[in-house]
C-alpha cells in the first residue's frame, strides 16, 4: 500500500474582524408618564363603568341637556322667484317708422333715457291736414250762422244781447272767483266787488251773478227758436256735428305727434326685457315696442302653505341668500286670496306674498330662484330646550327630565329617575325651543330615551351639550403628569 501522507493543514486566510455594529440614531424621548396616566384612567374608567352596570342591573343608558337661557329666533324659510317691483310696457302711438333705437334686450336703462325715436314727419302732415280740415269746417258754421242771425231784425238784436249777457257774465264769474284777491287791477270788477262786502254782501253778488246766467240761457233758447225758423234743425245739427269731427280728428292728430315727439323714454332705473323696434322699420299704432322691468325695486315671490300662513305679517324682515350672496329684504305684500298650485301630479293651496330685497350692488338676476329666511318672532333669554326633546301627544306637549334616585343603593351608583312634564312651549328655531311654562332653568332633560319609558324608572344619564359644559365646570381638574 503506498505509504500515506499525511497532509498539511491548508493554508487558510485570516478573515478581517467584523465591525461592532453602528450605535442606533437615538429615539425621541417621549412622554410615557402621561401615556400611563392615561391608560390607568381608562382602565379605572371602565372598571368603574362595570361596576356601576352590575350594582345598577344594567339599567339603560340615556343623554340629557339642560333648560337654559337663549336668545331665540324663529324664522321661516321660503324660496321663490326674483321678480321686478313695476314692469312697463310701451306702445307705438302710431304708424310711424323707427327713427333710432338706442338700446337692445337685457339693456340696463336709467330713468329719463330715451329707448328709441320717430321719424314724425307722417304725423305731422297728417295734423296739419287736420288743422286746416278743422278751420275750413268753423268757417263754414260761423258764415252760415252770421248770415242766419243777420236775416231778421229780432236775429240781430238777440244777438248782441247775448254777446252784452256774456261779457256780464264773465265779469262776475271773475269778480266772485278773485273775491279774496282784492285788487284785481280791474275796474269793473273792483266797482262789483266794492259794492259787495267779503262778508255776507258775497251771497247778494253770488245770486247776481246766476241772475246774468239765467237770463242769458234764456237768450240763447230764443235765439235758437228763431233759428229754426228760417233753418231746420237738422241743418244746423249736421254744421254742429262737422264742426265736432273736425275738432276730435285734429286733437286726436296732435295727441300722436305730442306722443312720440319725444320717442320712448324710460320712466324708472330698470332693464329692457323685450325689445321689437328696428331702426328704419315701420311700425303700425299699438304694437308692443318695448318692455322695462324696474331695478328700484327687486322682489322676491313666494308662497307659503296652510300650516305657516299665520307666521308671515308685512314688516317682517328677512335674509336672502342669492348664491353666495347674503342680502336684506321684508315683507311688503301679501296677496288678499290664496292661489292654487300643481306640482308633479300634486295640488296644494298656497297664499303668495313678496319680498321687497335691497340690492345696491345688482347682484339679483331677474327670473332666478333665491332662498330666504324670514324673521317671523323673536325672544330674548328665553327659558329654552332643544327641540328634540320637546315630544308631543294627544294631551300636549312635554318633556321627559331627570331627578337623583332617592334609594340609597340607586344613589349611590349614580342612577337617575325619569319623570314626565307636561310644559308650554312658544316660539323655536333650528335648535331651540322657548318653553313659557313647566321647567325653570337647569333642569335636565332627555336628549334620548329607552325603548318604553316610563315614570320612576332608574337609567343611568350621560350630560351634552349645555349639560356637559356645565359638569365640566363643575368638575375639580387634573393637573397633567409628564413622564
Amino acid at each position: 500500500m503506498p505509504e500515506l501522507k499525511e497532509l498539511e493543514p491548508a493554508a487558510t486566510t485570516t478573515a478581517e474582524p467584523t465591525p461592532p455594529p453602528a450605535p442606533k440614531k437615538p429615539r425621541k424621548k417621549r412622554k410615557l408618564g402621561k401615556w400611563i396616566v392615561l391608560g390607568v384612567f381608562a382602565a379605572l374608567a371602565a372598571f368603574l363603568a362595570y361596576n356601576a352596570m352590575k350594582a345598577a342591573g344594567a339599567k339603560p343608558l340615556i343623554t340629557y341637556d339642560q333648560a337654559v337661557a337663549k336668545n331665540i329666533d324663529a324664522t321661516l324659510s321660503v324660496s321663490g322667484t326674483i321678480t321686478p317691483s313695476d314692469t312697463r310696457s310701451y306702445f307705438v302711438p302710431g304708424s310711424v317708422k323707427v327713427a333710432q333705437v338706442n338700446f337692445k334686450q337685457g339693456d340696463r336703462v336709467k330713468k329719463g333715457d330715451v329707448i328709441a325715436t320717430f321719424d314724425l314727419s307722417d304725423l305731422q302732415r297728417a295734423l296739419k291736414k287736420a288743422e286746416l280740415t278743422l278751420e275750413n269746417a268753423q268757417l263754414q258754421y260761423d258764415d252760415t250762422m252770421e248770415d242766419l242771425d243777420n236775416s231778421t231784425q229780432e236775429l240781430y238784436d238777440i244777438n248782441k244781447e247775448i254777446r252784452r249777457l256774456e261779457a256780464r257774465e264773465t265779469t262776475y264769474k271773475l269778480a266772485y272767483d278773485y273775491f279774496d284777491r282784492y285788487p284785481t287791477n280791474d275796474a269793473e270788477i273792483d266797482a262789483i266787488i266794492a259794492a259787495h262786502d267779503h262778508g255776507e254782501g258775497s251771497g247778494e253778488m253770488y245770486d247776481a251773478w246766476q241772475d246774468i246766467v239765467n237770463e242769458l240761457a234764456g237768450k240763447i233758447a230764443n235765439r235758437a227758436a228763431l233759428r229754426g225758423a228760417d233753418m231746420s234743425d237738422n241743418n244746423q245739427k249736421v254744421l254742429e256735428n262737422n264742426l265736432e269731427l273736425q275738432k276730435l280728428e285734429y286733437e286726436e292728430a296732435a295727441k300722436l305727434v305730442n306722443e312720440s315727439k319725444g320717442g320712448i323714454v324710460a320712466e324708472f332705473d330698470g332693464i329692457i326685457t323685450q325689445m321689437n323696434l328696428t331702426e328704419g322699420a315701420a311700425v303700425s299704432t299699438g304694437m308692443d315696442a318695448v318692455e322695462v322691468a324696474s331695478t328700484e325695486g327687486i322682489l322676491l315671490r313666494f308662497s307659503v302653505g296652510k300650516y305657516d300662513v299665520d307666521r308671515v305679517e308685512l314688516g317682517q324682515t328677512a335674509e336672502v341668500t342669492f348664491g353666495t350672496k347674503e342680502l336684506t329684504g321684508a315683507v311688503t305684500r301679501l296677496d288678499g286670496a290664496a292661489t292654487t298650485e300643481t306640482s308633479n301630479n300634486t295640488t296644494s293651496t298656497v297664499l303668495k306674498g313678496d319680498l321687497t330685497i335691497e340690492d345696491p350692488d345688482q347682484v339679483l338676476k331677474l327670473g332666478m330662484d333665491a332662498n330666504a329666511k324670514i324673521l317671523t318672532a323673536q325672544a330674548f333669554d328665553a327659558v329654552s330646550v332643544p327641540v328634540e326633546a320637546v315630544k308631543v301627544d294627544r294631551d300636549g306637549d312635554y318633556v321627559w327630565t331627570i331627578t337623583p334616585c332617592t334609594e340609597e343603593k340607586a344613589a349611590e351608583a349614580g342612577l337617575w329617575e325619569l319623570h314626565k312634564r307636561y310644559i308650554k312651549t312658544g316660539i323655536f328655531d333650528d335648535v331651540n325651543i322657548q318653553i313659557l311654562e313647566g321647567l325653570e332653568l337647569g333642569e335636565k332633560v332627555c336628549a334620548t330615551l329607552p325603548a318604553d319609558p316610563a315614570e320612576g324608572a332608574q337609567v343611568q344619564a350621560m350630560p351634552i351639550g349645555a349639560a356637559a359644559e356645565a359638569a365640566a365646570q363643575e368638575a375639580p381638574s387634573q393637573p397633567e403628569t409628564e413622564g
